[in-house]
């Protein structure tokens, strides 16, 4: 079996882009992966092109040999975009191996550990904040719109929410400091205004949700060390299920979690062992 292309596909998902990429093959199978990411979509399937160059004519079920030959020619620009291109590719070269075996992907990594997933309502809340018009939803103008969201994560089953910072309005929004903005945005610093909003945010959605079930809250980069610390501090009392910080600096990240209470979650922007080693052995992060 040969690789014989690869296509790329950014799809208009309505408030984002998505990327996906196929891989074809002279057998006719063809393996779909996902490497989406919403700010820059052009450059990420762009890379994943690039790629082609190299594995065009190469057996695509020797899964880590074609990793390795993409990590090599990606070697002087690790991470970011070209590590969200091999991503992909290499999910859809695991697909090709599963189909051609007559297996499920999960299989070749050992079977399922479990038949149900718990899953939580993730952007519940941020996805509606300036988007509700295109996602066909009510809009978030006052607190009680946010209690009424809060009631429909319970009657839909949920069991946990995670938000972000959402601020109701006539124009919803969500605090966005750590990805762009005006004068003074790259500060990364809280003030008691935003650190009492948070309270009220996290307040109105565990009054509508009741005790049981799990809130998380997710701060993005919008924060460096010491305004991350101050506000889950503020939220220890708030039964948190965990507060997500993103930071590129492990003794920063563990800092925070040291000072609080607060389950610290972190990593999704993470790209291999090698950036998740410096985390787990800093012991940063909880989840």
């Amino acid at each position: 079996m040969k690789i014989t292309g690869i296509d790329t596909f950014v799809v208009d998902a309505g408030w984002r882009p998505w990327q996906f990429v196929a891989v074809r093959t002279d057998q006719g199978l063809t393996g779909d992966g996902e490497c989406s990411d919403g700010r820059m979509p052009y450059s990420v399937v762009g890379s994943a092109k690039e790629f082609e160059t190299i594995l065009l004519d190469r057996d695509p079920r020797p899964v880590e040999a074609r990793y390795w030959d993409m990590y090599r020619m990606a070697r002087q620009s690790p991470g970011g975009i070209a590590a969200k291109a091999i991503a992909g590719i290499e999910l859809a070269l695991w697909d090709i191996k599963a189909k051609a075996l007559g297996v499920p992907v999960y299989e070749l990594f050992g079977g399922p550990l479990r038949t149900r997933q718990r899953v939580y309502w993730s952007h519940c809340g941020s996805s509606r904040a300036g988007n509700h018009e295109i996602i066909g939803v009510p809009p978030l103008k006052t607190w009680d719109d946010i209690t009424d969201l809060g009631r429909e994560v319970v009657a839909r089953g949920f069991t946990a929410l995670k938000t972000n910072i959402v601020y109701p309005g006539e124009v919803a929004r969500t605090y966005r400091g750590g990805f762009g903005g005006g004068e003074g945005t790259t500060d990364g610093t809280v003030d008691n205004a935003t650190l009492d909003h948070i309270r009220t945010l996290i307040g109105t959605f565990r009054d509508a949700v009741g005790p049981n079930v799990d809130i998380a809250l997710d701060l993005n980069f919008n924060f460096w060390v010491e305004a991350a610390k101050r506000i889950c501090r503020a939220l220890e009392d708030m039964r948190m299920m965990w507060v997500e910080v993103d930071m590129y600096e492990p003794d920063g990240l563990r800092e925070v979690r040291e000072s609080t209470r607060v389950t610290i979650c972190s990593g999704e922007n993470l790209f291999t062992s090698r950036d998740y080693r410096r985390y787990f052995e800093a012991r940063a992060m909880d989840v």
